[in-house]
Parts: structure tokens; C-alpha cells; sequence
């Protein structure tokens, strides 16, 4: 067979191989075009895992010249190198196996030498393999963390993925591991699948050249085309069967910064959870947290077995026996070109058989190992996936968050904040509000104030501050205070309507809670300047410490370059005062102060308010404290329910309103008080008049009350006079305590009696000495079933009596006052 027609038949076959693979591939693709648009998307290795990974290239690879690139390039040439190695060791071996056969001592200790000097460069390039992947690896990890740390800093992006998006749960996750993951598995992937495939194909060549140089064989046509069918087919089987790791393992990192998110915020919070006792709480949410990632953990695992099995089943064992096989079709099949006549001949054709035996078996091994890893690799490919889907999404919502652009799932509550408009938004669509920057003032035009979650605080705020307006703004809690900050220095969006602002640049904010960065005390001073961006020398610094009354603090802690944990080290009103200072730093048009003094003494604020004013600074202050009144001009009040207004302040009417407001409230809150000792003295000498003379003159009471019964009757019946005046006024109906003057069969409360027009006196039925003009303590008329003025339809509710037909009161209560009503 000619050199053209052997290059021929080969060309026709490699060509029959990629069209058949072409087909195939396009097959796999519209099968997955039609999965992906007939069902959600899928975390596997289809076209939109292709899609992302060609974004995430040109920000690892940015241009030829780039470190990147010539360390990809010199790892590629290492891997060349490195298989060409690999045949030369082969045909080394079959040397080694020739000259034992042949019992060669020179040729056996030649080969020997030869091996061990091959294995010198070749341990080296197993080790620099090794090397520059971790190089390559580091390098794309710092291309990408620096290109995701721009986007993350980019326009206050940092805050809006956090508090306006919902869409990243654990960014700082995503910064770190996920990066560092998706770096290191692609590098290890490029090495998994550039050596496999230069091993395949340089091993193909060689075994090619082979054959063609054995043209007595028989079946030398069927093995190449025998082995492209089992490698086909064992593919096929492991793709068909393979679990979706790159969702699984996907899911598992997500769970896995929950829990690492969980055991932050319990580190962050730990003195109230102290306080508190919560820790069983915090321990149990921690153990469902872990408890989730362990059975993802589990499922990864189960599903692992079952697909390293069938693995290892078919490219360990099954295709061992198909290389004996296709080594054994050739070798069975071979036929000398001329008999051997003597031994001499015979031994050295065995010799050759055995050499090209040990070759073609190190040769055929490599390439099975070869293949091996590239479809093992699938497993690392669907990890890949994983890690690229959750890098990709996280540059995503970088993007779209620095555009303004969110997507939040509003947190629906039963129990609505009182000062909120029980009305929400559409969310997950672009604010359409403009904001134009203008040179000095704030111009709100019917601009709401919409939280994150779509709650409408206040549907509409139109107002203006100049630089010259010192604006005092109160309300009641959640009321819109702080919002108002956000919406004017830019953190919130504006859903409708205008706003002119100075640039952002003009705002300083001041919270209660000033942030102390780590640093010496200069840094604290001039944050978020850094030492190469400082305005000031040590003596301006110096004199603003001055300025808030901390210039103690420099020789305390050992001058302005010491470095401390200023959070833990600094008193509350220390950091306060401090963040003040920040002010006489800057210098801002705009300075933003949200109950910054509340741990500062009156005397000090005033001071730090009056020098803040002179040195230029418009305030606008957020406090409930009436000493800061004075400082300012004009009052923002939020009264919640999406009501505001806004005028001009006036101080001493304002202290004068909430003198005469405390004074009221004082008398309101004394009113109960003072009505229920007023009625413990009334019945508590009720009681004691009464149970007095039972105890102490009981049998005494009893006879005069007999007499006084007797005498009263008679004068009842004679309408005697009492006293020794005749009046028909003063008739006693003692029996019954039927009182004419309470109308609608009225009785008196007892122990009283009826003085007949006069009412109801206090007393006993026996003691007619109560009836007398000069008698002032009344009891009003107990009327069962009576209609009362005062209560809605007349009838008064369950175990009450209408008393006097005025107000409903208990049995036992029915006095003047009595402090038991129903209204």
C-alpha cells in the first residue's frame, strides 16, 4: 500500500469521525435549546454556561500582552513538552524489555542511563505543571477579584445589592470563595483537558506510524474505528447517566454562606444576644442552617457513589480489557515476510515483538488514561458550571444595581408601621424621579419617600433649603426622619417627581453611631481621606479636636499616629464628638446629623453647633432634644400617616407649647390618682361608721332600733313633727327605702335612708337625725333598669345600674364618686 493511499484512508476516517461527532453535537444542542425554553433554567453544561464563560474570559485574558496570557502560554507549551515525554518513555521501556529479551547487558545499562536522564527534565516538568497552574490560577483570581472589586465600589454599589436588592444574599461570599473556587477549578479544568487531548492525539499519531510499519498484519483497519466506537459510547453512557452536579453543588455553596452568614451576624450581635439569653434561639437556627447543608452535603455524596462505580467500571476495567483486545488483533494477526532459518532470527523477531508489544500496551495505557480524564472531567466541567453561574450572576447585579436597575421580593407583614401609608409599590422596575444637580440649594417637587420594600411613607414632599436654612427635623419613629437623608444624599431612588441637590460630594452625614475605620487617630479625623489625600497639617488637626473638646484624647493614647480599636476603646459621647469632628475637616455645605448628640452634654453640643454654624455649615438636624432649638431656623416635621410640614422655627413659642403640653399632662395623670384615694377615704368611713356601732353596740343598737322604728312608724302614720317643727318634708319611709324623690321605684343606697323630698341621706333606717336641712352628705338613687342620659340607647351593660339616670356604675358604687364608670 502506497504513502498516498494510507494518508488518504486516513484523512477519509478522521473526517468520517468529526462529521459524525458535528452531528451529534448539533443534536445535543437542539435538544438543549428545547429543554432550556420549555423549562426553567438548569445549572449544566449547556449554551448558557458557554454564554457566560465566553464573559468571564476577556476579564481573565485581557489582551495578549497581559501576565495572564504568557503565563497560559508558557503552561501550554509545558504540557506539550511534557507528552512528547511521555513517548519517549514509552519507546524507552520497550528498549529496556527489547535488550532484556535478548539478554543485551551493553544495550540494558545503555537504556537505563538514557531512562534516568529522560527522568530528570521530566520530574521537573511534572513539578513546574504543577507550579504554573497554581500561578495561572492565582493570576485569574486577581484579574477577576480587582475587576469585581471596581464594579462593587462603583456608584454606592455596595450598599444597593445589600439594602435595594435581594438578589445576592451572601455577596461577600461570592467576593471570596465563589471567586477563588471558579478560578482554581478553571485551571485545573484547563490542564484536566489540554494534556488529555495532546496526549490522544500525538498517541494516535504514534500508533498510527506503528501500524502502517507492520504491513503483513491483518485487522489493523477495524482498531481504530473500534476504539473511537468504545470511547463514543462509554461518553454517551456517563453523560446520560451523570447527576446534575453543577446544580448540586451549586446549591451547596449557596447553603454553605448562609451559614457562614448566620455565624457572622451572631458575632456582630453578640452583647444583645447575651443580654437577652438567646442563645438557645441563635443555637437552633444555627443547626437548621448546618443541618440543610449536611443533607446536601449527603445527596452529593449517595449520588457520587453511585457514578464513580459506573466510572470506574468502564474506564478501568472494560476498557482494559478492549486495549488487550485491540493490542492482541494485530499481534495474533502478524506474519513474518520470510520464515526464520535458524534461531538467531527467530529470537530477535520475538525480541521485536516484544518491544513493540511493551510500547504499543505504554502507549495505549497513556491514551487511555487520556481519555479517561477527559470524560471524568465532565464532573469538573458541572462544577464549573456551578461556580460560573454564581460569579457571573454576582458581576450582573453589579452592573444592574450601579444602573439603578433592582429586583427585591417586598417582605409583606401582618402588623404595618402606624406612620407608614398602608399602600405599596410596584418594585423591581427603574425609578423614574430625576435628579439634577444644581449649585447650593435643595428643591424637593413632589418627590415621595418609598422605602426598599415599596412602603410609601410619604406620597408626596415639595420644599426648599437654602444654604442659609438650619432645618430641625422631628416626627415619631418611622415616620420618614432618616429617609429623607437617604433620598437627598442619593442612596435611595427616586420613583417620581424632582430633586435639585448639590453634588454628593457637598453632604456629610453624622449618625449616632459614627463608624470608626481601622487606623491611627488621624485616620479617624479625616476619614474617608486617606494620609496621601490630607488637606490639613497636625496643628489644623489639633485644633479641630479643640473645636468638639477632645484634645485630650492626643495625650492619652499616645498622639494622632497610634493605632487602637477605636470602637472599643472610645465612649459613646467620645465617638460621637469625634465623628463631629469630621465636619470641621471637611468642611461639607450640607452637614447631615442624625441624633449624633445624644451621649453629648448640653454645654459641649451648644458650643460644637455654634462653631459649626460659623464656620459656614448648613445643619440639618434630626433630634428630639429641645436644646438644639435654639441652633436653628426652620422646622421639618413628619406627623406621620404621610403627613408633613414645614416653617419657619420659633423657639420660644415652641418652648412655651411644650410647657403648657407637660403642665396639662402632669394634671391628666394626676386625675386618676386623686380620684381613687378620694374614694378609698368615702367608703372607708362608710365602713367604719357602719360596722363600728354593729360590733361595739350591737345589743344597744338593737333595742334603740326597735324604739326608733316604732317611733318613726308612729309619726308617719301621725305625721308628727321632728325637732318640734311640723313639716311633711321630713316623712321617713324607713321599711322599704322607697324614696319619692328617686322616681321610677327608686330605692336609696343603703345603709341610707329617705328623707322624702330631700333624697337619699347617709345613715342608718334607725337614725332619723340624718334627715335634717343640715345634712350635706347626699347618696345618690339607686334605679334598676333606669334610662341613663349619658349612655348610648339609655340602657347601661351587663352587672351595672343606672345611677341618678345619669351615669352606670357598679352595685356597691353607686356615690358621687365612685371611680368605676362605663361610658
Amino acid at each position: 500500500m502506497s504513502r498516498r493511499v494510507k494518508l488518504v484512508l486516513f484523512s477519509s476516517t478522521c473526517a468520517i469521525v468529526i462529521y459524525v461527532l458535528r452531528r451529534y453535537y448539533r443534536y445535543v444542542i437542539l435538544r438543549r435549546k428545547l429543554r432550556i425554553t420549555n423549562s426553567p433554567a438548569t445549572l449544566s453544561v449547556n449554551q448558557r454556561f458557554y454564554h457566560q464563560l465566553c464573559r468571564l474570559l476577556p476579564i481573565l485574558i485581557p489582551r495578549v500582552r497581559s501576565d495572564s496570557f504568557a503565563l497560559l502560554a508558557i503552561h501550554l507549551t509545558t504540557l506539550v513538552s511534557r507528552t512528547f515525554l511521555s513517548i519517549s518513555i514509552a519507546h524507552l521501556d520497550g528498549a529496556i524489555v527489547k535488550s532484556l529479551v535478548q539478554r543485551n547487558h551493553r544495550d540494558f545499562l545503555r537504556t537505563i542511563c538514557i531512562f534516568l536522564l529522560v527522568s530528570v527534565p521530566a520530574s521537573f516538568i511534572n513539578s513546574f505543571i504543577r507550579f504554573i497552574e497554581s500561578k495561572l490560577a492565582l493570576a485569574f483570581r486577581t484579574k477577576l477579584t480587582r475587576y469585581a472589586y471596581a464594579a462593587y465600589f462603583r456608584n454606592q454599589t455596595y450598599y444597593r445589592v445589600s439594602n435595594l436588592d435581594t438578589r445576592l444574599l451572601t455577596p461577600d461570599q461570592n467576593l471570596t470563595d465563589d471567586i477563588e473556587t471558579f478560578t482554581t477549578t478553571l485551571t485545573h479544568l484547563f490542564s484536566q483537558l489540554t494534556k488529555p487531548f495532546l496526549d490522544v492525539a500525538l498517541i494516535s499519531w504514534t500508533l498510527v506510524v506503528m501500524v502502517q510499519q507492520k504491513q503483513t498484519a491483518r485487522g489493523l483497519k477495524e482498531v481504530p474505528v473500534l476504539t473511537t466506537l468504545v470511547i463514543f459510547l462509554t461518553f454517551w453512557a456517563l453523560r446520560k447517566l451523570s447527576p446534575r452536579f453543577g446544580k448540586l453543588v451549586s446549591e451547596e455553596a449557596r447553603k454553605r454562606g448562609l451559614l457562614r452568614f448566620a455565624h457572622a451576624r451572631i458575632i456582630t450581635n453578640a452583647e444583645e444576644i447575651a443580654f437577652f439569653d438567646g442563645h438557645e434561639v441563635e443555637k437552633t437556627w444555627i443547626l437548621k442552617l448546618y443541618n440543610q447543608l449536611r443533607v446536601q452535603t449527603n445527596v452529593i455524596i449517595k449520588k457520587k457513589l453511585w457514578f464513580i462505580m459506573l466510572e470506574q467500571f468502564l474506564m478501568k476495567y472494560f476498557w482494559h480489557s478492549c486495549g488487550m483486545v485491540f493490542i492482541a488483533i494485530p499481534m495474533l494477526s502478524y506474519r513474518d515476510p520470510a520464515p526464520a532459518e535458524d534461531s538467531v532470527n527467530e529470537s530477535v523477531g520475538i525480541s521485536t515483538r516484544t518491544e513493540e508489544y511493551t510500547v504499543s500496551k505504554s502507549l495505549l495505557q497513556s491514551g487511555a488514561d487520556a481519555v479517561e480524564r477527559i470524560i471524568s472531567s465532565y464532573k469538573e466541567i458541572a462544577v464549573l458550571a456551578g461556580y460560573t453561574n454564581r460569579v457571573h450572576t454576582m458581576l450582573h447585579v453589579f452592573d444592574e444595581c450601579a444602573s439603578e436597575r433592582y429586583q427585591r421580593i417586598p417582605v409583606t407583614t401582618d402588623d404595618q408601621s402606624i406612620t407608614a401609608i398602608q399602600r405599596r409599590i410596584v418594585l423591581n422596575q427603574q425609578a423614574k424621579g430625576e435628579i439634577i444637580e444644581s449649585v447650593e440649594d435643595i428643591i424637593a417637587e413632589n418627590v415621595p419617600i418609598i422605602t426598599p420594600n415599596g412602603d410609601i411613607i410619604v406620597e408626596s414632599l415639595s420644599l426648599k433649603i437654602t444654604s442659609a436654612m438650619h432645618v430641625l427635623i422631628t416626627g415619631p419613629n418611622g415616620c420618614g426622619k432618616s429617609s429623607f437623608f437617604r433620598i437627598i444624599r442619593g442612596l435611595w431612588p427616586i420613583h417620581s417627581g424632582r430633586l435639585h441637590r448639590p453634588n454628593p460630594s457637598n453632604f456629610f452625614l453624622i449618625p449616632q453611631r459614627p463608624y470608626m475605620c481601622p487606623g491611627t487617630l488621624r485616620d479617624q479625623i479625616i476619614y474617608p481621606h486617606t494620609v496621601d489625600q490630607i488637606l490639613v497639617n497636625d496643628n489644623d488637626l489639633m485644633e479641630i479636636l479643640n473645636n468638639v473638646e477632645l484634645q485630650y484624647i492626643v495625650q492619652r493614647e499616645g498622639g494622632l499616629n497610634v493605632e487602637r480599636d477605636w470602637k472599643d476603646i472610645l465612649s459613646g459621647g467620645e465617638k460621637q464628638r469625634l465623628g463631629l469632628a469630621r465636619i470641621f475637616y471637611h468642611k461639607p455645605k450640607y452637614a447631615l446629623l442624625d441624633e449624633c448628640t445624644s451621649a453629648v452634654s448640653a454645654d459641649v453640643e451648644g458650643k460644637i453647633y455654634e462653631r459649626a454654624k460659623q464656620l459656614g455649615v448648613t445643619l440639618l438636624t434630626i433630634t428630639h432634644r429641645p436644646s438644639l432649638w435654639a441652633y436653628h431656623t426652620h422646622l421639618l416635621q413628619f406627623h406621620g400617616e404621610g403627613q408633613w410640614t414645614f416653617e419657619v422655627l420659633n423657639p420660644e413659642k415652641l418652648l412655651t407649647l411644650r410647657d403648657e403640653k407637660e403642665r396639662l399632662e402632669a394634671q391628666l395623670a394626676g386625675i386618676p390618682s386623686i380620684r381613687r384615694r378620694l374614694s378609698e377615704f368615702f367608703f372607708l368611713a362608710i365602713d367604719i361608721s357602719y360596722h363600728k356601732s354593729k360590733i361595739m353596740h350591737k345589743f344597744t343598737v338593737l333595742i334603740l332600733s326597735v324604739i326608733l322604728v316604732q317611733l318613726s312608724y308612729a309619726c308617719y302614720i301621725t305625721n308628727c313633727p321632728i325637732g318640734g317643727k311640723r313639716s311633711s318634708s321630713f316623712k321617713l319611709n324607713h321599711l322599704t327605702h322607697d324614696c319619692p324623690r328617686c322616681g321610677m321605684n327608686g330605692q336609696c343606697f343603703g345603709p341610707s335612708i329617705c328623707c322624702s323630698s330631700l333624697g337619699c341621706r347617709i345613715g342608718h333606717p334607725s337614725d332619723i337625725r340624718q334627715c335634717s336641712v343640715e345634712s350635706q352628705s347626699t347618696v345618690p338613687c339607686l334605679i334598676k333598669g333606669a334610662v341613663c342620659s349619658t349612655v348610648p340607647n339609655g340602657r347601661c351593660a351587663a352587672n351595672r345600674v343606672c345611677c341618678g339616670t345619669e351615669l352606670c356604675r357598679m352595685d356597691e358604687s353607686c356615690s358621687i364618686i365612685a371611680n368605676q364608670d362605663d361610658e
